[in-house]
């Protein structure tokens, strides 16, 4: 499974239980990314992404994904699903957050594929991409 992931520079992913982003370009940014291809997510991310006709919205869906299928984490453990993970795809913005969610898997043990800037709508995101 392919992992889409907003983190701030100290990996923080969710700060005083909201979502690190809700930038329009990149769920824009995201959804050429995916093209026509599934994405999983659950009903707390579904409520920003509604954009996504092919989202399939469960609780447990980093269970259900299979090879090959986008999901979009913003508050779910990694860990569990971390053998199943073929790609990492991390979108920051040079900020940090009091953060009381941290992803909880070291991208140190994942290769930096490729990493590139693009204009979102309100300030610039660095996509980095991460493979095993």
């Amino acid at each position: 499974m392919f992992i889409l992931i907003c983190l701030d520079d100290k990996n923080g992913m969710m700060f005083h239980n909201r979502r690190q982003s809700q930038d329009r370009g990149l769920r824009a940014y995201i959804r050429q990314l995916i093209g026509d291809a599934r994405i999983y997510m659950n009903q707390y991310t579904r409520k920003l992404y509604r954009e996504f006709p092919q989202a399939v919205v469960c609780e447990d869906f980093l269970f259900r994904a299979r090879a090959g299928d986008y999901c979009l984490v913003e508050d779910q453990k990694l860990c569990p699903v971390e053998d199943r993970i073929e790609k990492i795809y991390v979108f920051r913005w040079n900020k940090v957050y009091p953060a009381d969610q941290t992803l909880d898997l070291s991208l140190d043990d994942w290769t930096l594929e490729s990493s590139r800037e693009f204009d979102g709508s309100t300030h610039r995101i660095l996509q980095e991409t991460y493979i095993r």
